[in-house]
């Protein structure tokens, strides 16, 4: 039985949300193309009817989960006022470095869960993520109403303290409650500052 082209684009867009997915939970390595395929419901045999090999999904899937970052901070962005605007990006932020965020089994944040990967990653997928993190910083920058230089340290920051946070959730509890306590300090300094501009 013949699909149509829309079927056949909605098999692809499944299989793109959930390797996003799955790559952010195990990394690029640790799924195969057959978890990949029984993940969005589709046969095994049927993967290279979408994409010419793992690396193109690794990519498509990069992008994607990249540019839905970048769209969460373009509705921060979009909002009316200062303060409005503020007050999201506060909460942006400190749901970043959440202990919620912390303990996903999937990182929230495809910048922290891919980027220990991409010195390991293929030229195409380096790229991709590349592309999709300087949308995400310009986007942050706009959405806090920073300049570069400062976007950059505060997502340095953010990232920063996801990652490790994460890396020792399980072996020290206490050191990784430790790092995400001193992130938010550090917001909670960041906005006393404001308050008095």
């Amino acid at each position: 039985m013949r699909i149509t082209k829309e079927q056949s684009q909605e098999n692809r867009a499944r299989v793109i949300d959930g390797a996003a997915r799955l790559f952010r939970e195990r990394g690029f390595a640790g799924v195969g193309v057959a978890d990949l395929m029984r993940a969005a419901g589709l046969t095994h045999g049927g993967f290279y009817n979408h994409f010419d090999s793992k690396d193109e999904l690794e990519a498509e899937a990069c992008k994607q989960a990249l540019a839905r970052s970048s769209a969460k901070l373009e509705a921060v962005a979009r909002k009316e006022g200062p303060d409005e605007r503020a007050e999201a990006m506060a909460a942006y932020m400190r749901s970043y470095v959440s202990k919620n965020a912390r303990d996903a089994a999937a990182p929230s944040c495809p910048m922290a869960a891919f980027a220990g990967e991409m010195p390991r990653q293929s030229a195409r997928i380096a790229a991709a993520y590349a592309e999709g993190l300087r949308a995400y910083l310009a986007m942050f920058a706009k959405a806090q109403g920073a300049s570069r230089p400062q976007a950059l340290a505060r997502f340095s920051m953010l990232a920063g303290a996801l990652i490790l946070a994460r890396s020792v959730a399980g072996a020290d509890g206490a050191l990784s409650d430790e790092i995400l306590a001193a992130a938010n300090v550090s917001l909670d300094a960041d906005e006393d500052l404001n308050a008095v501009d």
